[in-house]
C-alpha cells in the first residue's frame, strides 16, 4: 500500500518533507510509491486570520504541473472532484474544528491586496496560497487525496494544533 505523503511549505510540522515552493521535487514525491494514498500538505495564506482545511480551490496559477509527456501514474486531465478531505470524522477532533474555506492558488511572486481579495472573494474563494493547488493536480494525477491545512502567512502553528497534525504522520 502506498505511504502517505506529508509535505510542508511551511517549515513548521516535525516529520514532514519540508519543501521552500512546489517543484519537480514534490511532482516526484508524489508519484513515489505508486498510485492511491492520502497527501497531508501544509502551506502558508493569505486572506485567513486562522488556520483552516482547504475544501476546494480555484486554479488562479495560469498553469498546470501537468505539461510535456504524461506519466503513466495517472490520466493527463484527473477528476478532482472529492479529492479533499475536510469532513471526515477520522481525523483529530481539533482538525475537524477548522474553518474549511475555498482556496486560490497564485503563482509564486503574485502580490495579492485587497483589490485581489475582493476579486476572489465574489469568485467564491476566501484565501490566496502558493503550493495547494498544484500539489492537489499532482496528487490526483496520482489518485490520491488530500487533506490541505492552510496557515495563515507568517504564523506558527500552537501546540494543540501541531499535536493533532503529528497524529496523522
Amino acid at each position: 500500500m502506498p505511504s502517505k505523503k506529508l509535505i510542508d511549505f511551511t517549515g513548521q510540522v516535525k516529520g514532514f518533507q519540508k519543501h521552500e515552493r512546489f517543484d519537480d521535487n514534490v511532482v516526484n514525491e508524489l508519484r513515489k510509491d505508486g498510485a492511491g494514498g492520502e497527501v497531508v500538505v501544509i502551506d502558508y495564506a493569505t486572506g485567513i486570520s486562522e488556520p483552516a482545511v482547504v475544501s476546494d480551490h480555484l486554479n488562479l496559477t495560469g498553469s498546470s504541473p501537468l505539461t510535456g509527456p504524461n506519466h503513466p501514474i495517472g490520466e493527463r486531465f484527473p477528476v478532482a472532484n472529492g479529492i479533499y478531505v475536510c469532513e471526515n470524522e477520522k481525523l483529530p477532533k481539533r482538525l475537524q474544528s477548522l474553518k474549511k474555506v475555498i482556496v486560490a492558488g497564485v503563482k509564486d511572486g503574485v502580490k495579492t491586496a485587497d483589490k485581489e481579495m475582493a476579486l476572489i472573494k465574489t469568485l467564491g474563494a476566501e484565501a490566496f496560497c502558493k503550493n495547494v493547488v498544484h500539489t492537489m493536480i499532482v496528487a490526483a494525477h496520482a489518485k490520491k487525496t488530500v487533506l490541505a491545512i492552510l496557515v495563515p502567512e507568517g504564523k506558527t502553528l500552537d501546540a494543540d494544533l501541531l499535536a493533532a497534525i503529528a497524529e496523522l504522520n
